[in-house]
Parts: C-alpha cells; structure tokens; sequence
C-alpha cells in the first residue's frame, strides 16, 4: 500500500511519519515544502513541492492509497489577524489536492486531520463532545478546519474518494518552538529547558483535552482502513485539563517552580472548555489513549538531550 503525508514537516507530521515508516514496510512518500534540514526515515520518497501548485498535487498523489492530510498554518489564536490569507493558504490547498484526485481517478482514502477544540460551540453544560454536536468555530482557524471537513465530505458523496476526519484534541509530546503560540505543553516545556518564563494565551483556567501524539499517531493507522465513505471521529484523551493544571504537571515533573507570563492580547476569544467524547472511536477500532498528562511529560523529559558543556579553554 502507498503512503502519503501532506504536512510531513509539521509538529503532528513529523511524528506520524517517524511512526509510519517503522510499522510499515510499504511505500512511503512525504511533501514539503522546504526540505532544508529534513531528516526523512530512510525508507520514505520525499516530494519537494507546494499544494498551490497543481503538478505538485499531481506528483504527489499519483498512485497512492492513503494520503494523510496535515498541511496547515497558523493556530486558534491568530488566524484571525488575517482572514482572506487563512483561506488562501489552508483551505486553497487541499481543494486543489482534491480536484487533482478527482482529475486522476485514482480514490485514494483520505485522513484529514482537523480539530476537536476549534470546531466545536461553546455549551452550558460541560458534558464532553460528541460529533453529532453542534459547529460553531470562534476563529477562522475553526472555520477553515470545519470547511475541509465539507469539501470531503462532498468529495466522498460523488465517490472519487473515501474520507476519515480525526477531530483531534491539543497534540503533545514533543518540544517546539519558544515562540510558537500553539502546542502548549511542548512550547512550555522548551521555555522551562531554557530558562525562561511561559507566555499563556486567553485566560488560564481554559480548560482543554491533550492527547499524546504516540496515541494519535496509533488511531491515524487505524483511520487508514475505510469502514464507510466519510466519518469523523473525536481523538482526545476524554479527560480535561486547565493550563495551570498543565503548569502544575510540568512542575511536579520537572522538580521546579515554573513563572508564568499572561498574554491577553491574543486568544480571549478561545472556548473556555472542550473535552472530547471518544466512545465513537473507541467503538470503531477498539482504541482507546494510552498515555496520560503525567506519563507523556515525563516521556518528553527522558527524551530531552542535555546540551553539552562549553569548555572553559
């Protein structure tokens, strides 16, 4: 079976392509858009193109079986800032994707990666979410998400491809960027490592569904096998947490105090609590999360490779 991801490069892409390349002897193949300082897993094919472009649509998915679909910019909390360019350079791509899947016949089945948090409406009742809930994204990050989720949906009614969405909670388990201003666990922890205090988003009692990305990697393989033409599935852990709840884990873990910096420039208009609903996916492919806040912080941890001393030479 061939392989594809879209979004190889990114913070989840990254990961599922290490993931797929050790469980799947098959072909794998992977688009980026700048291969500079790209360390592929061996056995993988590398496309150096750019979804804007439709002969790079075409190079990428001829052939292939199953495409993961990743490819994003910019997070919840500043998609805003520039509406017409959020819809140009996230939602343009993946149409252009389909319709050159549509032009080559071949039906792959696609695993589009959207979002549990962004999509959702704000409830009364904190009762976690289930997919038939209703959509009501408070960003343009949530409405592009949900618009793809459409275009899929309508791509698989007229049956020239079969569709999985996996509506995934907040990803972790890997350090990112200091500046980043989405992943919270991984940007706070990089900040702890350094030295240096943490920048929190909107209002610090948010409370939020973070799912490891060993879990979400292991239910992306699952989603492979079509069961229908298109279904949508909640990936999260079940169980909410607060920022600070996060901050106290990253505390406890890491054996020190941790100084935050509020920034309410950014994110006041972020839902104040989302917890995902599971029991579909669980349902579907007898999967369930198998590491929890603690256990993936201290996995982040173990992996961190000290910087070696300077000589004083």
């Amino acid at each position: 079976m061939a392989t594809g991801i879209a979004g190889s490069k990114g913070f989840i892409g990254s990961y599922l392509s290490r993931y797929i390349a050790a469980r799947d002897p098959d072909r794998l193949r992977l688009l980026a858009r700048n291969t500079a300082d790209y360390h592929t897993p061996s056995n993988a094919e590398v496309i150096h193109g750019d979804l804007l472009n439709r002969s790079d649509c075409e190079r990428f998915a001829a052939g292939l079986n199953v495409i993961y679909y990743l490819a994003h910019n910019n997070s919840p909390v500043d998609s805003d800032l520039d509406m017409p360019n959020d819809a140009l350079v996230n939602l343009v791509p993946l149409l252009n994707l389909l319709q050159t899947i549509q032009h080559l016949g071949s039906k792959p089945h696609v695993v589009y990666f959207s979002s549990g948090g962004a999509i959702y409406g704000r409830k009364q009742e904190l009762v976690p979410y289930r997919e038939s809930d209703v959509c009501a994204p408070q960003s343009s990050y949530g409405i592009q998400k949900l618009a793809a989720e459409q275009y899929l949906r309508l791509a698989a009614d007229k049956g020239y491809l079969t569709a999985s969405v996996l509506r995934v909670g907040n990803a972790y388990g890997a350090l990112v960027s200091q500046f980043r201003m989405q992943g919270l666990i991984g940007v706070a922890l990089n900040c702890v490592l350094h030295g240096k205090p943490v920048r929190i988003f909107g209002n610090p009692n948010n409370v939020r569904d973070y799912i490891h990305l060993e879990d979400i990697s292991q239910i992306a393989m699952l989603a492979a096998v079509p069961g229908q033409p298109f279904s949508m599935f909640n990936v999260g852990s079940g169980v909410g947490h607060s920022v600070l709840d996060v901050i106290r884990a990253l505390e406890d873990c890491k054996g020190q105090r941790i100084e935050i910096q509020t920034d309410r420039s950014f994110g006041n208009s972020l839902t104040d609590w989302v917890v995902l609903d599971i029991s579909k996916a669980r349902a579907e492919f007898g999967w369930s999360p198998t590491v929890d806040l603690r256990a993936g912080i201290d996995r982040m941890l173990a992996a961190v490779v000290p910087e070696p001393e300077q000589s004083l030479s």
